[in-house]
Parts: structure tokens; sequence; C-alpha cells
């Protein structure tokens, strides 16, 4: 079975580590981590991604942003949105620009991990 190929996109070095460890050790797959949107939509240009752990809030270039730009070039990218805006029009920003599902910092890991092996699972389903 192929590993899926996550990316962890967060602008705070030590959120993108935790998040990239814990996915490691929890779900086999592989990560790759990146601080800056516009790193992400090189990568996604030129490689297979199966899913995109995003933080709404970066300098540079915002989440929606990315996601955007994500979905032009990859329709079929899930991405999971993380923020530290606990808003419902921040939520329905981001799954209305293309989001599978929205996550609110501080994260529980168990939490996400529990959405991104739905996540997972639909794309195998």
């Amino acid at each position: 079975m192929i590993k899926p190929v996550i990316l962890v996109v967060d602008d705070e070095e030590i959120v993108r580590g935790s998040i990239s460890d814990f996915l490691r050790d929890k779900i086999s797959c592989s990560v790759h981590s990146f601080g800056d949107g516009d790193e992400v939509i090189q990568f996604v240009s030129n490689n297979h991604v199966d899913l995109i752990v995003l933080d709404i809030k970066m300098p540079k270039k915002s989440g929606i942003s990315v996601m955007k730009a994500v979905k032009k070039i990859r329709p079929e990218v899930d991405i999971l949105v993380v923020s530290a805006w606990i808003s419902s029009d921040v939520a329905n920003e981001a799954l209305s620009a293309g989001a599978a599902d929205y996550v609110v910092k501080p994260l529980d890991l168990n939490v996400l991990e529990i959405k991104i092996a739905d996540i997972l699972n639909k794309r195998n389903s």
C-alpha cells in the first residue's frame, strides 16, 4: 500500500514540528512540512499530495490564498484547515474555499488524528 503524502503548513516551527512528528508516529504516511505558503504551492505543482494540514493565519500568504492556489493546481488534494480563530465566518470561508474540515487551535492531537484518518479513509473508499 502506498503511504499517503501529507503536508503540514504552519508558520510556527514548534507547531509544525509537533504535528509532523505526531503524524509520523500515528499514521503511516510521508510528511513534509513548510512554513511558507509559496513553498507549498511550488511543492504541490511538482509532487503528488493527498492531504494538507494548513494554518489559516500566516505571514506573506494567508491559508485561504494558499488553499485557493492549491485547488486550482490540484483540485483533488484534501485540505484540513487549522486556526486559532474560533469564528464561524473563518470556518465557513475555509469550507467554501474547498477545505475538507476545520480544526481549532490549540490542537487536540487525538482529534487531529481522527479527522485526518476520516479524510484519508474517504479518499480510499
